[in-house]
């Protein structure tokens, strides 16, 4: 193989020839066709390959790296090849010989998504794909892929696990430099195990393409800086009787010990109004698992009590109390605290829409803490 970067106009011929030689002996008909997948969302010979299922391995490979270069996907989908094969020495040296981007971007690993259209999950692989226009499209028009996804991984690395040695009790985000918000009934059940000092947030918990875990790192909560209760209501099976007040926005705000491998950035409080069937993305650790995107298209049911709570269908689980909501766009919009606990099977999921935490955070002083 010709050892020089990948030129600005593409690999020759050669050199494609060159590497559809080195991927056959690393990779089985099977292995290409989830590797395409994961790169692009799409499948090998539907949407690349046609009804060539005869061609040999290496014509087959040869045949896709040239539909890549035309589509300017080629990084992308040997970005895919580095981190599957991490004991080819000789297949991601050369990957990075021509593309030397490759070793940073493959770190990167796939986002878990939950698809879901009104409540109702549909199937969707894990991988983190450009191939996911075609599944959000009818919550976003023409939706820039690549400024999506550099949301979503910053989004991301913002959500946490708040948890007590032992025991994942939610979710949190920063909501500035050292500031996580998250539910005050996740707060107190750390206070009920007598365990509130050793309230932390894990940071970058996640699972990797090849199934293994990171377990991401902790930070400690130096302090409860400020919260607001939930209604007694919402602790019974009649959530909406009586109504909630305006100070009852089941909230806490943390203050932490500075957070490795910031900046971060911060998830701003300030999201627009949602309407009725809108979509929503829910990023959460249902039941302290690893962090998820949970992606409905058609979610919203609407607000509730003159604003002080919002209705949706979107899934959540245990352990997703403090998830933040956000539109297709990732504006926040709600603080998910809720799902209905008055009949089986439930009927939706609530929360706190964030302008009322927000103007409540700053009228009580605490505004300094927040990001911009």
């Amino acid at each position: 193989m010709n050892d020089a970067p990948a030129p600005a106009g593409g690999l020759s011929p050669q050199a494609l020839d060159g590497l559809a030689k080195l991927l056959t002996r690393t990779l089985e008909l099977n292995d290409l066709k989830r590797m395409v997948y994961l790169a692009t969302g799409d499948d090998l010979f539907a949407d690349y390959l046609g009804a060539h299922t005869d061609d040999p391995l290496r014509i087959m490979i040869f045949k896709l790296l040239k539909v890549f270069e035309q589509q300017g996907t080629t990084e992308r989908f040997l970005t895919v090849v580095y981190r599957e094969r991490p004991f080819k020495a000789d297949v991601r040296g050369a990957i990075v010989q021509l593309y030397p981007d490759v070793a940073g971007l493959s770190a990167q690993a796939p986002v878990d998504f939950r698809l879901q259209v009104a409540g109702a999950n549909q199937p969707l692989p894990a991988g983190a794909a450009p191939g996911l226009q075609k599944n959000i499209s009818p919550a976003l028009q023409a939706p820039d892929v690549s400024v999506w996804l550099d949301k979503l991984e910053a989004v991301r690395r913002q959500v946490c696990r708040v948890e007590i040695p032992g025991q994942p009790l939610g979710t949190g985000f920063l909501v500035g430099r050292t500031a996580v918000l998250t539910n005050r009934h996740v707060v107190e059940e750390a206070r009920k195990a007598a365990a509130e000092p050793s309230l932390k947030c894990r940071f970058d918990y996640r699972r990797l393409s090849n199934g293994s875990l990171e377990a991401g790192f902790e930070v400690a909560v130096l302090k409860v800086v400020d919260e607001s209760p939930c209604s007694p209501a919402e602790r019974t099976a009649a959530p909406d009787n009586p109504p909630p007040k305006p100070d009852e926005l089941d909230y806490a705000l943390l203050q932490l010990a500075d957070v490795p491998g910031s900046p971060r950035g911060v998830v701003a409080m300030v999201g627009p109004p949602v309407q009725v069937d809108q979509a929503l993305i829910i990023v959460q650790h249902p039941k302290g698992d690893p962090v998820r995107f949970t992606i409905d298209t058609k979610a919203v049911e609407g607000y509730k009590h003159d604003g002080l709570r919002l209705r949706y269908r979107a899934n959540t689980d245990a352990g997703s109390s403090g998830s933040p909501c956000f539109t297709m766009d990732f504006d926040l919009v709600a603080l998910h605290h809720l799902g209905d606990p008055g009949r089986p099977p439930p009927t939706f999921n609530q929360g706190i829409p964030i302008r009322q935490i927000y103007a409540s955070i700053t009228s009580r002083g605490h505004s300094a803490l927040l990001g911009p």
